[in-house]
């Protein structure tokens, strides 16, 4: 059989015709997306073959398009050679037809035939099914097995009979194994449980000997009730004996003397155990105390000698200080001995220096009045440039809008010249001076027109050039629009041409550098992070300055009073002589000053440095000496000896007194053994009591059963009993012989019969071997009489259901290709449609499963239907596809 043609309209997303192009024998590929339809032509076939075309239950409905209308399938196939056509439609204009070659059926004689032909049987009033459930394999069924019931199995069957011979006695075995189970069903039921009639005699049985259970019970229980009752008398005898009470109560209170003895104790070592921690504490704290005093008078005493080291270290460093200043004076005098020379040829001559210390302020002021100047002349030139950024319109973003007007200009002007007609002129060179255009000399060389020109040559005439009108307008227009708009922008900032303003951003740029300079020179000079702090970063120098400078004034008034060294006074000549003299004099005494003042500076700055570090050390030292006065003034050290002495004396009292505490209780039972002795004797005196009592009321009851059961008549009532469950237990096991007999007959002629199957299951196993061979090497087959492989073996047996997913798909594909060989080889029908199977497997096993499905579409055809089309392609079948049509073609 070979499928040819298949065709749907109205069935799912399909609610127009479209066919299955591409169809034919061997191997067969239909490779499209996920919702390209492949499953639902594959559902169309399966309903086709196996539903009523009058069918109205839940098969039918799942066919129903998404838009409404009648679902119409049409399959064309070859059978023996002749071309049939199957046609089905469902719903309220239902019809089926089937043509055989030239015969053709219609209506329910079609159902019948298509039936017949498939070996198809009905499982409901519109349904079929048969081993073609198990060939046409849909989306997830290739996962599982194939259950095969009905006329599946009746297929399977008749095509392994053809290749048994010599089996016989088969329905002579099943009449006697059918004798037999009805002949068992009297015993049991079909799932082995017991028949009701057996079942009340195991209840009669159940029930006497449960009557003798009861009574011997009974019996036993009297017995141990006797035994029991002189036990009872015994033990109370021996609980009420006064003599024993009196010792257990002596006892009693010599282990409480005892306790509270210990409990005496107890609380001794504990008193004992905390004067020891008190005791400990205080010497622990004193000898903390006298650590800390005497690393404090190690303390003072170093920093006594570090203070004595550095008074002589401060007295030599106070020689060469005075030194220092003694050689400042005496340069300073030379200095101003110098100037007093220099300056008396003139007028007069004002002291060169003052003091060291007014000398010093001077400069210190007069450079701080210089950084205060030059920060003030960058603060001015800062205003200046922020005041001409100010006026400065010509900025970036002016820029940006003028490039976009001049951009528009260039565009029009070169669309005019693009629109311009061309003029070249070469000319004699004696006709310089004759040719002009537009009133000028004729320039030579090509040149571009775009307005109307007007040629003029000397002797010979004029002429007029009109450029082409095409557009013209418009690019005047365009071009006169955005020169507007550029002169525009330009009056903004009341400039005339684009140079003017490229010039003034210039500018503007200038003056944005500058102001960036001079604001980054400010902040360097006035040392502030942002140019906002830059004006009360220069008030606070100016009020600064201003106090130094006013300090230092009144320092100068003060010193305004003192006398000044009077010079020789010299003639002229003599005084230009030494004028020139004292000039060198002058310079080189300033040298020296300059030198002598480094040296003074720096003398005077190491002994600043000694008497600061002089100074902190004395408050180190006073405040160690207050600390340690303080814990003196607080515990003088011979009290704090005596303390410790004390404290002391009284650890080791407590450390003697915890030794002869526990030393006594070594000599005595531990506390918790004593109080445990109590409490159990006490608790085993309550039980005493509570046992007595017990034991009495136990007595009691044991003497009143005792008395009723001697008057029960127990003996004849256990005889009776014995005697009817021995009955019921004789007949109950002729029940038992008879069923496992018959159990086991049956047992046996069904092993008969399953090896009697199984022998006719052989050419199935032939079938499927070799393809399970090509895939699982050497594995060999189990396959039971449902016709399900349930194991394999390679190396080791292994079932089925322990495999991995992909391993039992590629298995359940294989025995639907046996299935599928069978029926080919009896001459039946059969394809195999698969689909989207095989997506677990790996890419070896993929390929030997390519070369097994090619095999087996060299003897029938096989249909693969997939969304994986990179991985079948080496398959290299026939490649299918869904093709839309105008309407449904059936056959003439």
């Amino acid at each position: 059989m070979i499928l040819t043609d298949i065709q749907i309209e109205a069935v799912r997303r399909f609610a127009s015709p479209v066919r299955v192009e591409g169809l034919g024998a061997g191997l067969n590929i239909l490779a499209a997306p996920n919702e390209a339809g492949k499953s639902t032509v594959l559902k169309a076939l399966r309903t086709a073959l196996t539903l009523r075309h009058t069918s109205k239950a839940q098969p039918f409905k799942d066919l129903l398009p998404y838009g409404g209308g009648a679902p119409h399938i049409g399959v064309a196939f070859t059978w023996k050679g002749q071309p049939c056509w199957l046609e089905k439609k469902f719903g309220s204009s239902s019809l089926a037809r089937l043509d055989l070659g030239a015969e053709r059926f219609d209506g329910e004689e079609a159902e019948e035939r298509l039936q017949a032909l498939f070996e198809l049987e009905k499982v409901s009033k519109s349904e079929a099914a048969g081993l073609w459930n198990a060939l046409l394999v849909e989306q997830g069924e290739s996962f599982a097995q194939p259950a095969l019931q009905g006329a599946g199995r009746a297929s399977l069957q008749a095509c392994l009979q053809q290749n048994i011979q010599g089996v016989t006695g088969t329905a002579e075995a099943s009449a006697m194994l059918a004798l037999v189970s009805k002949r068992l069903a009297q015993y049991q039921t079909a799932t082995g449980k017991t028949s009701q009639r057996m079942r009340q005699i195991q209840e009669e049985g159940e029930q006497a000997r449960a009557l003798v259970a009861t009574l011997l019970a009974r019996k036993e229980a009297l017995q141990e009730d006797i035994s029991g009752l002189e036990q009872i008398r015994r033990t109370l005898a021996q609980y009420n004996n006064p003599e024993r009470r009196r010792q257990d109560e002596a006892k009693l209170v010599a282990l409480r003397q005892t306790r509270d003895q210990l409990r005496g104790l107890v609380a001794q070592e504990q008193a004992a155990q905390a004067q020891l921690s008190a005791a400990e504490q205080n010497v622990q704290y004193i000898q903390a105390e006298q650590d800390r005093r005497q690393t404090r008078r190690a303390d003072i005493a170093r920093l006594e000698q570090v203070l004595a080291d550095a008074q002589s270290g401060h007295t030599q460093l106070s020689l060469a200080a005075g030194e220092a200043d003694q050689k400042l004076a005496h340069a300073q005098a030379s200095h101003k001995a110098a100037l007093s020379r220099h300056q008396q040829a003139r007028t007069m001559v004002s002291r060169v220096m003052h003091k060291a210390a007014l000398a010093h302020n001077q400069q210190a002021i007069a450079q701080e009045r210089a950084a205060f100047e030059r920060a003030n002349t960058a603060c001015a030139r800062l205003e200046k440039a922020q005041a001409a950024l100010r006026i400065m319109p010509v900025d970036a973003a002016f820029m940006r809008r003028l490039v976009k007007a001049v951009q528009a200009v260039h565009q029009a002007q070169a669309s005019m010249q693009a629109q311009a007609t061309r003029f070249e002129a070469t000319l004699l060179p004696d006709a310089a001076g004759t040719v002009w255009l537009n009133g000028n000399p004729c320039p030579v060389g090509p040149q571009s027109l775009t307005d109307v020109s007007e040629l003029v040559v000397d002797g010979v005439g004029r002429f007029t050039i009109t450029p082409s009108t095409q557009q013209s307008d418009a690019l005047h227009a365009a071009l006169a629009t955005a020169q507007s708009a550029l002169d525009s922008l330009l009056q903004e900032v009341g400039c005339h041409s684009v140079e003017q303003a490229e010039s003034q951003h210039e500018a503007r740029r200038q003056a944005e550098r500058e102001v960036e300079q001079a604001s980054a020179e400010c902040m360097a000079l006035l040392c502030v992070p942002k140019p906002s702090d830059i004006t009360a970063a220069l008030d606070a120098l100016r009020q600064k300055l201003n106090e130094r400078e006013a300090l230092f004034a009144k320092e100068q008034a003060a010193r305004a009073d003192w006398p000044e060294d009077e010079g020789t006074p010299l003639d002229v000549e003599q005084a230009r002589a030494q004028e020139q003299d004292a000039l060198m004099a002058v310079e080189a005494a300033r040298a020296q000053e300059q030198e002598v003042l480094t040296l003074h500076r720096m003398a005077h700055t190491r002994l600043e440095q000694a008497l600061a570090q002089f100074a902190q050390q004395q408050q180190a030292l006073q405040r160690d000496r207050r600390e340690l006065d303080v814990w003196v003034e607080r515990e003088p050290d011979p009290a704090l000896l005596t303390r410790a002495t004390s404290s002391e004396q009284d650890r080791q009292r407590a450390q003697a007194e915890l030794a002869r505490i526990a030393h006594i209780r070594q000599q005595e039972e531990p506390l918790s053994v004593v109080e445990q002795g109590i409490l159990r004797r006490e608790q085993a005196m309550e039980h005493l009591h509570e046992q007595i009592t017990r034991l009495s009321v136990d007595q009691t009851e044991r003497e009143t059963r005792i008395r009723q059961a001697e008057g029960d008549g127990l003996d004849e009532q256990l005889a009776s009993a014995e005697r009817h469950a021995a009955q019921a237990q004789g007949e109950l096991e002729a029940w038992e012989r008879e069923r496992a007999a018959l159990a086991l007959l049956e047992a046996t002629l069904l092993q008969a019969e399953t090896t009697q199957t199984e022998r006719y299951l052989a050419p199935l196993v032939q079938a499927m071997q070799p393809a399970f061979s090509a895939l699982f090497r050497g594995a060999t087959l189990e396959v039971d009489t449902q016709f399900a492989l349930t194991g394999l073996t390679r190396q080791r047996a292994e079932e089925v259901k322990d495999l991995s997913d992909g391993t039992r798909e590629q298995i359940a594909v294989l025995v639907r290709l046996g299935f599928a060989e069978l029926l080919h080889k009896r001459g039946a029908p059969a394809i195999l449609v698969l689909d989207d199977a095989l997506s677990f497997s790996d890419s070896q096993r993929l390929e030997t499963l390519f070369d097994v499905l090619s095999d087996a579409a060299t003897r029938l055809q096989v249909i693969l239907l997939t969304c994986h089309a990179e991985q079948f392609t080496p398959l290299q079948g026939r490649m299918l596809s869904l093709r839309p049509m105008e309407r449904f073609v059936v056959p003439n």
